[in-house]
């Protein structure tokens, strides 16, 4: 594991802070469970993006060929 720092408003820090609490985490572990389900919906949404564009590109290739 590595270490990174990052900068939170006051706002999110306390947000953060609270659910941390709630859920009996650490700040650091909720931190992490919300980078990781952000890059995950990110690649979702990059990957099906892709592929909406293959479709696209292969449809129109596609009707040239008629």
């Amino acid at each position: 594991m590595s270490n990174i720092s990052v900068s939170l408003t006051e706002d999110l820090k306390q947000k953060i802070s609270t659910i941390a609490a709630k859920s009996g985490r650490s700040v650091d572990e909720c931190i992490a469970l919300a980078l990781r389900d952000y890059i995950e919906n990110y690649e979702d949404v990059y990957k099906t993006d892709l592929c909406a564009v293959d479709n696209l590109e292969r449809s129109f290739f596609l009707s040239i060929g008629e």
